[in-house]
């Protein structure tokens, strides 16, 4: 089925690589994951022997897994080991990005850390922003997850490319069923949380109102830090970030 999201004027709108250029630190398990001939993905574990739950995290766009090395320690002081995947193209990637090609390609990166047994028997998924769409992919149709976070998540594609002047007049029921986050969601069962800034002006309040309503788990829940937007919301008052993590991550 040929989709105004397979174009390349859409992801182009959509994606905005960079490379990896950072020395590898010390005390980290590197891995390169085959999802297409000729292109690999890049997943980064920093491992926290002491954790009971492994956290999947897809960043954002624009990062790449290397932006994440410093905070690492502090996601393993909320007592999670923390692995980071890259898209297609970012990074010390391979290809070029698609949003199919991102959804299709966290099962295959999920299959291989559980396959190498990188990931612990308790396993969370997390999605910042861009990373939401396969974040809620996973965690959608997977039953071996057992906690999905996102953080300034999109409910709906079409507006991120709207900003930059793309118009998408309407999509097929397919592509809605396929692409949309607020209607994928219903289909999380598992313990959900998500995030957002009160003052995002990327990403609206709005979006992650949506996607808690429609979000299929009994246990929910939804957090509007204030003071912050869609690119600082570590930096939220009263360490109101890491407190809501904690809180979550000990609850499961």
């Amino acid at each position: 089925m040929s989709s105004i999201f397979d174009s390349q004027v859409f992801n182009a709108n959509l994606f905005f690589p960079r490379a990896d250029t950072y020395p590898t630190p010390s005390g980290v398990d590197d891995y390169y994951i085959d999802v297409a001939d000729g292109v690999r993905i890049h997943a980064r574990r920093h491992p926290n022997p002491s954790s009971k739950l492994s956290l999947l995290f897809f960043h954002g766009n624009g990062e790449i897994v290397s932006d994440y090395d410093g905070l690492a320690e502090l996601f393993s002081s909320l007592g999670v080991e923390l692995t980071v995947a890259d898209f297609r193209g970012y990074g010390k990637c391979t290809g070029t990005p698609t949003l199919r090609d991102s959804l299709e390609d966290s099962h295959k990166i999920f299959d291989y850390l559980k396959d190498k047994k990188v990931l612990k028997n308790k396993v969370g998924v997390m999605g910042r922003s861009l990373g939401s769409a396969p974040t809620i992919e996973l965690c959608s149709k997977r039953s071996d997850i057992q906690a999905c976070i996102l953080e300034s998540g999109y409910a709906d594609p079409i507006p991120l490319v709207e900003r930059r002047g793309l118009k998408i007049d309407q999509i097929t029921p397919e592509e809605k069923a396929l692409f949309s986050n607020s209607q994928k969601i219903t289909a999380v069962t598992c313990p959900t949380l998500i995030m957002h800034g009160e003052d995002d002006f990327l990403i609206s309040p709005k979006e992650a109102k949506l996607n808690y309503d429609n979000a299929g788990s009994k246990l929910k829940k939804l957090e509007i830090l204030e003071g912050v937007g869609h690119n600082d919301m570590m930096m939220a008052p009263n360490q109101s970030y890491f407190t809501v993590l904690r809180d979550f991550f000990d609850s499961l």
